[in-house]
């Protein structure tokens, strides 16, 4: 059978020999593929894969010692290092002068024509004629922003290119650091994944009163630009408005009203939060809120949550301080005032702290979540129970605390 196959002529048989040896060429763009071992001629030829032009094959007690055949040239799919951003289809195959069209993945856009590469003999593909080029649209309108650069509502923006606006007046753009002074220029930039940089511009804001001022002001329109703002005093007399300027800041300094005076009452001690008030109860005066069972931190809740009833989707705010107000009352209220456990300081470790796996705890840094970790897998730490936890030790704390204070 192997003779027929490869093309040997009868004569080549080893007619009363032990052995014989037999050679045949590839032709048409065809290569060996074979457990060619010792016998085989490596010379370079045309159209193969293993580039072999000849190979032996040796009768021994009536048998041929391998079989071959010939198989032709596969350049294989192409990648994209033939052509970045883009994606090959080959409805034929990939072998000696089959063809592949590539087609661009958006937003990257076709340059040129021609988007065929073909199979060559050498078993690589023939160069590009047309390519993928990474652009961005023109970019999306930016609200309450006049554009400052026309052709940027041309589409076909290359990647770096920038375009400006400025902010109508009464606006900023917005930015993450507070405490900077408020700019009127935006800068956007067509960015490499083919989408314009987020750019805004914000309402100008200016800074709340200190808290000593809680409930003792009223403003036309908040804290937004030329809101004006009236301190409530007893004495008569037309009050003169502080106003919210275009540079975020008010035309005066709230002061408190000199007929001022008084104490606050002594905060009261509720939701297991005690306070240190080393500064008095006097107006302006500032309390430290701490919580009585470690560790928790105190925070504000709604005044229908408590820390048992809380959901784990709720981000309270933490209380650093309360103050003794104009109004001789304490703000924040120490009502509203509860204790929940701390975050565990082990975040984005690998392993889920489940007494962080809260939103006020960023959720362990997704450790407690199979679609956020590398692995796909939660290794679970189990957490001391809390109350608000649902956990069987919430009687066992009570137990000690009410043992500490007997003691």
């Amino acid at each position: 059978r192997d003779i027929r196959n490869i093309g040997l002529q009868p004569w080549l048989r080893a007619a009363g020999l032990g052995l014989a040896v037999c050679k045949w060429k590839s032709q048409n763009n065809w290569s060996w593929k074979g457990p060619l071992k010792e016998h085989l001629s490596q010379t370079t030829h045309p159209h193969t894969i293993l580039l072999q032009q000849e190979v032996v094959l040796t009768c021994s007690l009536g048998q041929w010692d391998r079989s071959v055949t010939c198989d032709p040239v596969d350049c294989r799919v192409p990648d994209q290092s033939h052509v970045s951003y883009a994606e090959f289809s080959c409805p034929v195959g990939t072998t000696y002068l089959q063809r592949c069209f590539f087609s661009c993945i958006p937003p990257a856009k076709l340059q040129g024509v021609n988007q065929w590469l073909t199979c060559l003999e050498d078993g690589l593909w023939s160069l590009p004629e047309a390519y993928c080029k990474l652009e961005c649209d023109s970019p999306p309108a930016v609200a309450n922003a006049k554009l400052l650069v026309p052709r940027c509502l041309q589409r076909n923006h290359d990647v770096g290119s920038v375009c400006r606006y400025k902010c109508k007046p009464g606006y900023h753009v917005a930015e993450n650091a507070a405490d900077k002074p408020k700019k009127k220029f935006l800068k956007v930039q067509c960015l490499e994944s083919g989408q314009w940089e987020e750019g805004h511009c914000v309402p100008v804001v200016c800074k709340p009163p200190p808290p000593v001022f809680e409930g003792m002001y009223n403003c036309t329109q908040g804290f937004e630009l030329d809101s004006q703002c009236v301190l409530n005093c007893e004495q008569q007399g037309q009050q003169v408005p502080i106003v919210c300027t275009k540079e975020g800041v008010w035309t005066e300094e709230f002061k408190l009203c000199e007929s001022l005076q008084g104490t606050c009452p002594s905060p009261p001690e509720l939701n297991f939060v005690e306070y240190k008030c080393e500064q008095g109860h006097g107006i302006g005066a500032v309390c430290i809120p701490s919580c009585i069972i470690p560790p928790s931190d105190p925070v504000i809740l709604p005044r229908n949550v408590t820390a048992e009833t809380m959901d784990h989707r709720l981000q309270p705010t933490r209380v650093q301080s309360i103050v003794c107000t104009g109004r001789l009352r304490w703000y924040p209220d120490p009502s509203v005032i509860h204790c929940i456990q701390s975050c565990e300081p082990f975040q984005a470790d690998g392993w889920c702290d489940t007494i962080n796996n809260r939103a006020y705890c960023q959720y362990d840094g997704g450790d407690c979540c199979s679609s956020t970790l590398s692995s796909r897998k939660v290794r679970e730490h189990l957490p001391w129970p809390w109350p608000g936890s649902g956990g069987s030790g919430v009687t066992v704390i009570y137990v000690l605390w009410l043992c500490w204070l007997w003691n």
